[in-house]
């Protein structure tokens, strides 16, 4: 009896170890969402730890989501096309503390670095700290509304200069001529507008001609050689502008009447009014990226 309760203890204490470090145990797993959750911004993938005097959290019809800064709760609203509702922020010198945004005091402009933005937008609980800290660094004083504002307006250029960030940094590779897809071996750099990637969290990254081969790739890794595969971020294009944008966040239009490289194709789009657009005039359905299955691509 005593082994017995030792080794339930142990298989107890091995999920939560999971749990806290975020391991990826499969498509659709739920310990691997709730460790993404827990570890990674739901919009753009980055650390939330790393970050976590900027974080923020909210709900919307989608869900309940953490994310790493005010520019990414304005993102994920143009995305969603709603309102962030019951919003959280993160205390800039106690970022373990959350509080509404209503009784939040931001700093806009100050020389204190911001995230995911070249204009820092910080926030304190106390005004005395905020008009302390736009003192030191500059800045002005302002509400949530004036700061979401800021952040939502700044999207269009943002979102180009991060692409080109993570491009620059190596966390995106644009496909070479050397470069095969992991599922199909043919070449993703003659298809730059379907081509998307997977990046491990050792830095193995795969190539895909199309998202119907990544898909297809996530639902049955081991028929490609690769075993169980842990997924630090995936990178598709979004359909409209054709900008990389992070895959785990986008919205994917199946069954359509456009095809990619490889016939049907999950087509990614980063507004879901634009994928709902695309929808009235080819036909498909809206999903979310961890409703997409190979099953379901090619779908009418």
């Amino acid at each position: 009896m005593n082994e017995i309760l030792r080794k339930s203890g142990g298989l107890f204490l091995a999920i939560i170890c999971l749990l806290l470090l975020g391991v990826y145990l499969g498509p659709g797993s739920t310990v691997a969402a709730a460790a993404a959750e827990m570890k990674l911004c739901s919009n753009c993938g980055m650390m939330l730890k790393k970050w976590a005097h900027t974080n923020h959290k909210f709900i919307n019809s989608e869900g309940d989501f953490r994310i790493c800064s005010i520019h990414c709760l304005a993102d994920m609203s143009k995305k969603s096309g709603e309102e962030p509702q019951k919003v959280l922020v993160a205390d800039y010198l106690q970022p373990n503390k959350m509080f509404p945004v209503e009784k939040a005091v931001y700093v806009i402009g100050s020389s204190a670095p911001g995230t995911m933005t070249m204009v820092s937008k910080l926030a304190f609980r106390s005004q005395g700290e905020a008009k302390k800290l736009a003192a030191e660094k500059g800045g002005k004083i302002a509400a949530f509304p004036d700061a979401f504002a800021a952040a939502t307006k700044e999207l269009p250029k943002s979102k180009v200069n991060i692409e080109k960030k993570r491009i620059k940094m190596g966390k995106i590779v644009v496909p070479a001529a050397q470069d095969r897809c992991a599922s199909c071996n043919m070449k993703p750099e003659r298809y730059p507008r379907n081509s998307a990637q997977l990046i491990t969290p050792k830095k193995k990254r795969f190539h895909f001609c199309s998202t119907k081969c990544l898909f297809g790739f996530l639902d049955t890794p081991q028929e490609y050689g690769a075993g169980v595969v842990k997924v630090a971020a995936v990178w598709v294009h979004d359909y409209a502008s054709g900008r990389y944008i992070y895959g785990p966040n986008g919205y994917y239009v199946v069954g359509a009447k456009v095809l990619g490289p490889m016939g049907p194709e999950a087509i990614p789009f980063d507004l879901k009014t634009q994928a709902k657009a695309f929808v009235r005039e080819n036909g498909g359905t809206v999903l979310r990226f961890n409703e997409v299955k190979s099953a379901n691509i090619g779908a009418k």
